[in-house]
């Protein structure tokens, strides 16, 4: 997962969560989690994307930040040892 974490005014969290959501639907991007905590001064407004650009892309958009320690997509890693090896990540063994 790649996460992405924005800090927002508490009063702009209604309208910022608005846009986000359109902003979202536009261009077709599903968040795989999403989340808001209180932090001293703000909000934090903290959202997973299994696909690094689609996080990237919604961090530049919102002014956040793209944690960098995010956990890669397991397909994305395995995909080609999957097909190099022919066995489909669904076989069971036995």
């Amino acid at each position: 997962m790649h996460a992405v974490e924005i800090h927002l005014p508490r009063r702009e969290l209604p309208r910022q969560m608005y846009e986000m959501r359109i902003w979202l639907d536009q261009n077709r991007f599903e968040s795989s989690t999403f989340s808001c905590r209180d932090a001293d001064l703000d909000v934090v407004v903290s959202v997973e994307f299994r696909a690094a650009r689609q996080a990237a892309a919604f961090a530049e958009r919102f002014a956040g930040r793209a944690d960098a320690r995010s956990i890669a997509d397991p397909d994305e890693q395995t995909a080609g040892q999957i097909l190099d090896t022919g066995l489909s990540r669904y076989a069971v063994g036995g």
